[in-house]
């Protein structure tokens, strides 16, 4: 996948998007929601809030094309992450993710909505996202960065949508002719 089609729909897109679909929602004490939405090839999965007139949409969100397998997690780079980004250009060094149950590229792109984001492609089958849909917890490490995200009310709002998302994220389990599942071929 190019790095162009990587991030389908803007943030502004996205939140025009969000704004003209109503599904069922989980509000936290003060309005932050996750959504999922379909948008032309894939899920988003975001948190934003409709209780204040702003686009914002959270400071991580997920995006997946339909029985993939995959997630991609974009996040808007603070000073912090910014800085280490820049280390990782600056010193030609291999710019890791790590995560509970793995480890992946992280990937820096500039956004005129959104100023500095980075991305990086996680299984949508792993002990990481397992974990967020049932605790709103998801952590990781780049550099010097720890992120952990869902101390806040946002985290614990909705994980009815992050298992929806999850689901259909997910490759589909290949059955067998004895109804058994069995290996691809």
């Amino acid at each position: 996948m190019s790095r162009a089609s990587a991030w389908p729909v803007h943030r502004g897109l996205a939140a025009i998007v969000l704004v003209l679909s109503f599904p069922s929602i989980g509000y936290s004490e003060d309005g932050w929601q996750w959504r999922v939405n379909k948008v032309s090839d894939g899920r988003l999965l975001l948190a934003f809030t409709e209780t204040e007139a702003t686009d914002e949409l959270g400071t991580v969100w997920f995006y997946c094309r339909p029985a993939s397998g995959m997630v991609d997690v974009f996040g808007a780079a603070n000073d912090k992450e910014r800085k280490v980004l820049a280390d990782f250009v600056r010193s030609n060094t291999y710019p890791k993710v790590e995560f509970e149950g793995g480890a992946s590229i992280v990937e820096p792109s500039f956004s005129e909505a959104g100023g500095w984001e980075y991305r990086f492609r996680m299984s949508a089958d792993g002990a990481w996202f397992n974990k967020f849909k049932q605790t709103g917890r998801i952590g990781f490490k780049f550099g010097s960065v720890v992120a952990d995200y869902g101390k806040d009310p946002i985290a614990k709002s909705g994980l009815k949508k992050v298992a929806e998302f999850q689901a259909q994220c997910l490759q589909p389990a290949i059955t067998g002719t004895s109804g058994g599942t069995g290996a691809q071929r």
